[in-house]
């Protein structure tokens, strides 16, 4: 027999008609019980904390029933909001058996029933007195067996019959038709549940085994896909330009080197030209050093004969003895020996001075010699003699035409090869510009595209030109709502529409007939589902 828990005495009879606020979900039980107390209670029912919470702020309530035997949070919370309203209020808890200690032990909470609820449990938690079986209601006869009469209590006075009152009469009809209401309704609930257990159930089945499913996506000028094709497109036409203002600059450069090229060339030539007049000036003068040197060592040689046999001097001296010349002829004859050897010392002085100017010469035949073949040739000039000081400005001038020379040709070959380079780079940003202006998601910067994510696994539903479907209820009642349009590069990451982890696949275009398929979670490829 279950028993009521209390912290305080019990209620005593109420004078007028008690308001009484019951939140749970057994309010079934607890209406069948107090029907017979109409006009002795005011009982209000909720399901939802919510409003038992607005109903206590609203309407001030002598008694409190909390059903906590489902466990619910809600109804938990309940507890200490009762308890610090701002009126006086008993506070009784529905609860378990193994649960009535810690309700006990929670500030403000005035009883605690064990379930399932007593109709005397309650009856004396609200402070009502317990009416025959066959009790009619005021007014009308007491049929049935009366309670039995305590051992040692003075004999119960029977209560006079009186009429029902009018209240009663009213709200007795009314609360069953609310029963039944009830009733009914929590079956509709149930209902409704069943069926939507069952049709989640049903979208969960079909989601793990049908591959004809895609998501439909509409792609607009400032979707984030867009914006970054349209920052890809932006950035290409940016390369482009640069691209072609340094082609233009390698144009401008090419044309540069070959003016300087051709300068470079021209001063080769002079330069060739002046190294072979001096070449042939050199050649003259060394032929003519040489055909002098010859006659300088023949004069040389004869004198120096002369003078070494001695022959002059003997004939001087015979001449003298034998008295045929005199003494003044003797001297001047010893003076002219004297002269002839000092003209022999001059000789050799000059042959020294023609062999030097003859070396001379040799040596800047051979000087102009290496800067004339090298001018000629296209390598470095590396072979140059050594020269005189007389050559270092056209030395240094063939240096410097050769130096120009190189300059140009390597500024010609850099700047040919970099226009080269800018052109294949060009036709290269040219191509990629085309293509992505051509793509969907470029024409969705102008103009809406509806597009179907498809996942890895679903794509032989989606192929060009197969029919799409779309229906109004997820899976049910489908119509043809376009086709497949040309499938878009490069992979894309998704959610699941209905499981919500991440999948891989990719984008096709769809062309839609019904604007409204695109908005709507999923579409079906190929076919309906269930064919209809």
């Amino acid at each position: 027999m279950p028993v009521i828990h209390h912290q305080d005495p019990p209620l005593a009879l109420p004078q007028q008609a008690k308001r009484v606020l019951y939140v749970g979900g057994a309010a079934d039980e607890v209406c069948a019980i107090v029907t017979q107390h109409v006009g002795e209670i005011d009982i209000h029912y909720e399901l939802d904390t919510r409003n038992a919470i607005l109903a206590l702020r609203e309407t001030a309530f002598d008694v409190v029933i909390v059903d906590q035997r489902d466990d619910s949070l809600a109804t938990k919370l309940i507890v200490p909001l009762v308890s610090a309203l701002d009126y006086p209020v008993k506070l009784v808890v529905v609860s378990q058996f193994q649960n009535v200690a810690s309700y006990l032990a929670v500030p403000g909470v005035a009883r605690v029933l064990t379930a399932p609820i007593r109709e005397g449990q309650l009856l004396r938690v609200l402070g009502l007195q317990a009416k025959t079986k066959h009790y009619r209601g005021p007014g009308e006869e007491i049929t049935g067996t009366e309670p039995e009469k305590p051992a040692t209590a003075e004999p119960v006075a029977v209560e006079k019959p009186h009429r029902r009152p009018l209240l009663s009469i009213v709200f007795d009809p009314l609360m069953a038709l609310v029963s039944t209401l009830y009733k009914r309704a929590a079956f509709v609930l149930l209902l409704a549940l069943f069926a939507a257990f069952t049709f989640y159930g049903v979208l969960i089945a079909y989601f793990l085994i049908s591959s004809s499913w895609g998501a439909p996506m509409t792609l607009t000028q400032g979707h984030e896909m867009v914006n970054k094709v349209e920052r890809e497109l932006t950035e290409l036409r940016v390369a482009l330009s640069q691209v072609e203002q340094r082609l233009t600059q390698a144009e401008n450069d090419r044309g540069d080197a070959e003016r300087a090229l051709d300068d470079a060339r021209e001063m080769v030539t002079y330069t060739i030209g002046t190294t072979g007049k001096e070449m042939e000036k050199v050649k003259r003068r060394l032929a003519t050093s040489k055909q002098k040197l010859k006659r300088m060592i023949k004069a040389r040689d004869i004198l120096a004969n002369q003078l070494s046999k001695g022959g002059m001097n003997d004939d001087l001296d015979k001449l003298y003895k034998k008295r045929l010349i005199d003494k003044k002829s003797y001297s001047s004859s010893v003076l002219g020996l004297l002269e002839a050897e000092q003209r022999l010392s001059v000789f050799e002085t000059e042959i020294d001075l023609i062999r030097e100017e003859a070396e001379n010469a040799v040596s800047t035949l051979e000087h102009l010699t290496s800067l004339h073949q090298g001018l000629k040739e296209d390598g470095q000039l590396h072979a140059v003699t050594a020269a005189n000081s007389d050559l270092m400005l056209l030395t240094k001038q063939s240096f410097e035409a050769k130096a120009a020379v190189d300059s140009a040709s390597s500024q010609l070959a850099a700047s040919t090869e970099q226009i080269i380079e800018m052109m294949s780079g060009q036709t290269v940003l040219q191509k990629q510009i085309s293509a992505l202006e051509q793509s969907v998601l470029a024409r969705a910067i102008d103009e809406r595209i509806d597009v179907v994510f498809v996942p890895y696994g679903n794509q032989s539903r989606f192929g060009p030109g197969a029919p799409l479907y779309s229906c109004t209820w997820t899976i049910f009642w489908c119509d043809a709502s376009g086709k497949v349009g040309a499938p878009l590069p490069g992979e894309v990451n998704a959610v699941h529409p209905f499981f919500g982890k991440p999948i891989r696949g990719f984008f096709v275009e769809a062309k839609l007939k019904n604007a409204t398929a695109a908005t709507r979670e999923i579409i079906h490829g190929g076919r309906a589902p269930f064919f209809f």
